[in-house]
């Protein structure tokens, strides 16, 4: 009991070192909690893990649930390094894929590694991807003069876009890096003087995207749509409806916005 005690503490503080919401810490320390009284602080295997899969499947009648559990327990496994991870169950719904809170947090804070342009621009790259909702070819098209850091906005011609404070801060973090002239918000440092002066395009975006995904361990398969995605799904877990996606995720019907959420 004590083992399990320790090893529960220390993935609490894993989880708040990634500075996850208290509610999200809590529900995976819950369940990763609910496992080890299960176990009965026996020596995780992969037979032992492939007989608490059954056991939840025997419980659980809900795909989206039990494949809850088994974000969790993916999550808990590595931090533990143990190299097994249970394969999600899937339904007959064609749900879209999306990242769990430490899957997006872990990816979020890869550019962070790198205390250079690059870096500080990749990281306010993916914090305004994923919390503006932007597509990615709005994103690249975007100008410095359209961020307004008083209102803490995006100016589009249409709409303004709200940013929460840490997207803003990193943003201002990488546009302190810029000594350059070029009116684009995202540039491509490139060894090239010319290609300083050019936005980022969105084949760039993607290749970014995919490079800090293939850094994570266990890498993932994670692109602009997934980061959209997630988001989607995060919103509807807040009670989010069609009208609601429709304004965050910029959808230009509501019949869109409602069939985009009927398959989260």
């Amino acid at each position: 009991m004590d083992m399990e005690k320790n090893s529960l503490a220390k993935y609490k503080l894993y989880l708040k070192s990634k500075d996850l919401k208290t509610s999200t810490i809590k529900n995976y320390s819950w369940h990763v909690g609910q496992f080890l009284l299960w176990s009965e602080n026996k020596k995780i295997t992969i037979p032992l893990l492939k007989k608490y899969k059954e056991f939840l499947l025997a419980k659980q009648k809900n795909i989206g649930s039990i494949n809850l559990r088994l974000v969790i327990l993916n999550s808990y496994l590595h931090f533990i390094g143990f190299k097994h991870s249970f394969e999600l169950l899937t339904d007959n719904k064609n749900r879209l894929a999306a990242l769990d809170p430490l899957q997006l947090q872990n990816f979020l804070d890869q550019p962070t590694k790198k205390n250079n342009p690059v870096g500080h621009r990749d990281k306010a790259l993916l914090e305004i991807l994923y919390t503006s909702g932007l597509k990615v070819s709005d994103l690249v098209s975007l100008k410095k003069n359209q961020v307004d850091f008083l209102s803490r906005e995006i100016i589009l011609s249409k709409k303004h876009i709200a940013l929460p404070p840490y997207a803003l801060h990193y943003l201002e973090k990488y546009l302190n890096f810029r000594k350059d002239k070029s009116p684009w918000l995202f540039i491509n440092f490139d060894r090239s003087k010319k290609a300083g002066e050019k936005p980022l395009s969105v084949r760039s975006v993607e290749r970014i995207v995919e490079k800090y995904a293939l850094s994570l361990r266990p890498r993932l398969k994670i692109t602009p749509q997934i980061l959209r995605n997630t988001l989607a799904y995060n919103l509807k877990s807040q009670g989010v409806t069609g009208t609601g996606l429709k304004e965050a995720l910029h959808f230009q019907t509501k019949v869109g916005a409602g069939n985009y959420l009927n398959r989260l």
